[in-house]
């Protein structure tokens, strides 16, 4: 579709977004775990490409702006006053957990290995009790509450180990500058 023929008319934006609508609301849901925020991410961006159409300008594909633009307002939505932490936690946390089941399945496996490489050089650098309570948990799938007896710690310590685990790991990711390919790999996976 060129991109006149794409901006010049509703019919052409009603075509892409049936064509589009659910992978990016999918797509989205991954990034902020709530399909109502997700419908409203992908309604949002085919709102703009709308409203600024005759701006817009690109040079790739009209799906790989579109889910750029997605995954640029779930980011948004993420670092919103309306997204508290513990959700925020929660969804990376997920996203972590993914990364676990996708190593069997992961096409890309050069990609997986340094993602896998990352953690794992990372995990080695946490205290003893933090990174026995993460390795129990992400990796033996371990609940709180079976960490707690098993290390013979109150369940409200191991809750803020792994809180500390997960954002540190975060942080260091994204100082890596891998964090987007750890959302791309686990997109990947399901």
């Amino acid at each position: 579709m060129k991109k006149n023929a794409m901006y010049s008319n509703l019919e052409s934006v009603e075509q892409l977004f049936r064509q589009y609508y659910k992978v990016l609301r999918v797509y989205a849901f991954r990034f902020v775990n709530d399909w109502d925020v997700a419908e409203d991410i992908v309604q949002d961006v085919f709102v703009a490409l709308w409203n600024k159409r005759t701006d817009i300008e690109f040079d790739g594909a009209v799906k790989a702006y579109l889910f750029k633009a997605v995954y640029n307002k779930s980011l948004n939505f993420l670092t919103s006053k309306k997204y508290t932490e513990e959700e925020s936690m929660e969804c990376f946390s997920d996203q972590i957990d993914a990364l676990q089941i996708q190593e069997d399945n992961q096409e890309n496996s050069l990609f997986m290995k340094e993602l896998r490489g990352e953690i794992e050089a990372f995990v080695e650098t946490l205290p003893v009790q933090v990174k026995k309570v993460f390795i129990l948990s992400r990796s033996y799938g371990l609940k709180v509450k079976e960490i707690a007896v098993q290390l013979d710690l109150s369940p409200k310590t191991v809750e803020k180990y792994l809180t500390r685990a997960l954002l540190e790991l975060r942080t260091h990711l994204k100082n890596k500058g891998l964090m987007s390919l750890l959302f791309l790999l686990c997109l990947c996976s399901k």
